[in-house]
């Protein structure tokens, strides 16, 4: 009867997992229509109706750097391609003091999580241009690698 638990156990870990990975996969896909949209936006000139259509579901700074992440072409990103690339998904950066500085503290937190990897550490004559990998979201305990986990 135990035995037959863990095999129950194991394939729901597994069912688990696939659904974290489908989440992350549908998280880029809406990312990446995001910068689409945006794009399409400015370039249509909507000028009254580009408020509403940029209202696009970024949330605050930390989401939308995920978002930034996941919507990138290249695995890399600097701080200051962050920036750019925020402000083209119309982000209100104007509403920060200084975007950079913040875009760095969320660097920090997401390196925390475990989200972003620094890969290249480049601090010099006070500037830093260090370059951030997306790894993705770090699910806790109780997501994908918990799930992953596996019984003995």
């Amino acid at each position: 009867m135990k035995r037959e638990y863990k095999t129950d156990l194991e394939t729901a870990r597994e069912d688990l997992a696939d659904m974290f990975r489908e989440k992350e996969e549908l998280e880029i896909r809406i990312a990446k229509q995001q910068r689409k949209v945006a794009a399409l936006a400015i370039l249509s000139d909507e000028s009254e109706d580009t408020d509403e259509l940029l209202d696009l579901g970024l949330g605050g700074l930390t989401n939308a750097c995920r978002s930034v992440f996941r919507a990138s072409t290249t695995k890399l990103l600097t701080p200051v391609e962050i920036r750019n690339r925020l402000r083209q998904l119309q982000f209100p950066i104007h509403e920060y003091k200084n975007i950079l500085a913040s875009v760095h503290n969320t660097l920090r937190r997401l390196e925390a999580k475990g989200e972003v990897k620094e890969k290249i550490r480049d601090v010099h004559d006070d500037r830093d241009e260090s370059v951030y990998q997306w790894i993705g979201e770090s699910y806790g305990d109780s997501g994908m690698r918990a799930a992953l986990k596996q019984t003995k």
